[in-house]
Formats: structure tokens, sequence, C-alpha cells
């Protein structure tokens, strides 16, 4: 900032020296030739370089020192013009070592010194957008990392939601089996046991691969299969080119979830699961069938026909992904089927992988 504000002021001092140098040489009156006031010009633009920091200096004391707006200025007026008398001493000085002739200083010493009240004035002016605009910068940027922040601190509130939400469902099919079948509630506690090590190894990882999550998903069939045995059969395809795409943790699983959830309330028979990802240029398609119907959500009578927390949940963090993402949840004939398109990448720009 530093040296930008003293940028500044070189280019406010700089742009008074042209003008005055041109104007001077262009002048029929004298004719001083271009050497006399090329000299004399930089000597001052010197001077006034030299006591230019005083002069911002003042400034910011005597605006805060005076209460009023008029004391202020005018204290200002009269801090300048002593300035311009530094300005123009310095500039004598100078040209007194360098063997260049200094007029002498009588009264005529205190009207010229206003000569240099404009390159003041100049300096400070640009000395103040210089500094308004790093302002605004600093403002800016800050405002940008305050909102990616907050976004993060989002996110990750989104991801935590979703393991409190699998393991409620779980422990349901624990307490299910229980009393009914020992082995295989050990065995679900095994399958279990597996999911949430894999869940703590992506504990801080919003995004995972389609490979990661299919782990995941498989754990979790585990699970419903031993609990439904004769009711769930599931088939997959996933394309090895759709393997190494990101996407939000626990995604592919929210489906799925809600596929046995919702086909084993809504079919009588085997519910037919199917799980497929491919990849097709630039975009990840996703789809989770189901055999059963879907499900209406309502509040009819104080009643809620099931919770939509998970749908809603897997909805804001693709979001934070893509913001053209397109989802749906629809019936087709006996089947109901979850899609999900969005940008295919294995590096997203605007939420890294890892936000540890």
């Amino acid at each position: 900032m530093a040296f930008q504000l003293f940028a500044g002021r070189c280019i406010a001092i700089g742009i008074w020296f042209l003008i005055t140098v041109v104007e001077w040489t262009n002048n029929p009156k004298s004719s001083p030739g271009f050497s006399i006031p090329l000299l004399v010009r930089a000597v001052e633009a010197f001077s006034i370089l030299l006591v230019s920091e005083a002069v911002i200096f003042s400034i910011r004391k005597l605006w805060r020192f005076f209460p009023r707006r008029y004391q202020a200025m005018l204290s200002l007026f009269l801090a300048f013009y002593v300035f311009a008398i530094a300005a123009n001493v310095i500039a004598l000085t100078i040209r007194s070592l360098i063997g260049f002739a200094p007029p002498q200083i009588d009264g005529y010493f205190f009207v010229q010194s206003l000569h240099f009240y404009v390159p003041l004035y100049l300096v400070v002016a640009i000395h103040y957008l210089v500094k308004h605009r790093i302002d605004l910068n600093r403002e800016r940027e800050s405002k940008l990392e305050a909102e990616a922040h907050a976004q993060k601190a989002k996110w990750m509130m989104l991801r935590y939601q979703v393991n409190p939400h699998f393991l409620f469902n779980t422990l349901n099919s624990i307490r299910a089996l229980i009393g009914q079948d020992d082995h295989q509630a050990r065995k679900v506690v095994t399958e279990m046991s597996e999911y949430f090590r894999y869940s703590l190894s992506i504990e801080k990882k919003p995004l995972v691969t389609v490979r990661e999550e299919m782990a995941a998903v498989d754990s979790y069939l585990e699970i419903q299969k031993i609990r439904y045995p004769q009711r769930i059969a599931v088939k997959r395809e996933i394309h090895p080119e759709a393997d190494a795409c990101l996407i939000p943790v626990f995604s592919i699983q929210t489906l799925v979830e809600n596929a046995c959830k919702y086909g084993l309330k809504t079919h009588e028979g085997t519910v037919e699961i199917f799980i497929g990802a491919s990849k097709h240029g630039e975009v990840l398609q996703i789809r989770i069938t189901n055999t059963g119907k879907l499900v209406r959500h309502s509040r009819e009578k104080g009643r809620v026909d099931g919770t939509h927390t998970g749908i809603d949940n897997l909805k804001k963090r693709l979001e934070f992904l893509d913001s053209e993402y397109r989802f749906q949840l629809a019936e087709d004939g006996p089947n109901v089927i979850a899609s999900i398109d969005l940008k295919a990448n294995e590096r997203y720009e605007n939420l890294e992988s890892d936000t540890g």
C-alpha cells in the first residue's frame, strides 16, 4: 500500500512537471528555451515530493483535531501555505547548491510560493484517490474471503447432516433384527463399522470420487439386503470414465437410501434397484431407478408423509459445485427415477475436494 501511495504522489508531481515545463517552454514572452524550465521545474518537483509526506500527515491530524469542517478547511489552507513556503525554500536551497542562480528571498518570495499550491493539491487529490481505490479493493477482498469462509462453513454443515440421517436408518435396521436373527444383527453391525470407517476416512472431504462413493453405497446395500433378503435386488452399471469424477459425499448413497426406503413402502414384490453413472463429454450423469411409486410429501392433517431432508440437503450441496446442475425425481411406469446431471470434473474450481 505504501509503495502505491508513493507512486501516486510521483505521478501527480510528474503530471504537474510535464504541464508546467511545456507551458514555460512555449511562452512567447520569455523564450527561455528548454534547459532552464526543465531544470527549475525538476528542482521544484523534487522539493514538492520531499514535503508531500508531511502534507498528507498534517491533513490526517488537522482533520481529526478540528471538530467542525470549516475550521479544518481553514487550517488546511493555512497549512498548505506553510508547506508551499517550505517547498519553495527547499527548491531555492537546491538551486544554490547546484549553482543555478535562485531569486532573492524578498517580499515577492511569499507571493511566488503560491506557485506550489497547485502541485500540492494535485498530490493530495491523487493520493486520496489511490487510497480510496486501495481501500475498496481491500474491502472487496475481505468480503470475498468472508463469503468463501461462510460458504465452506455452510458446506460442512450440510455435509455433517448426512451421517446422523444414515445412522438413524441403520440403527432402525439393527433394532428390527435383534431378537429375530442375532447373527444377522451382528453382521449388520460389522457392515456398519466398515461404513463408518470409510466415513471417518473422508471426514473433512466434501467431495469424493464416484468410485469412493460406491464403496459407501455397497456397505449400505449389504445392510439392507441382510434385513430384506428376498425383497431387494441390485444392479449397477458404473462406467470406468465416471469413476474418477467428483461428487458430493453420500450423494449416490442418499438416492439409493430413498430408493430402498420408498420402494419397500410402495412395491409389494422385490424392489429392483438400478445404479448407473456415466460420463458424456463434460457432463456426469447419475441415474438411480427403483420399482415402486413416487411418494408425495405433504403436511395434510398435520402428518408428514416421509422426510425430504436428504434430497433437500443433496440439492444444496450440488448447487455449490455446479449452479447449472439438473436434478429430477419422477415416475416412469412402474419405476421411480432419480437423476443428476452436473459438470464432470476431477477438481472443482469453486470448492476444493479437501477443506482441511
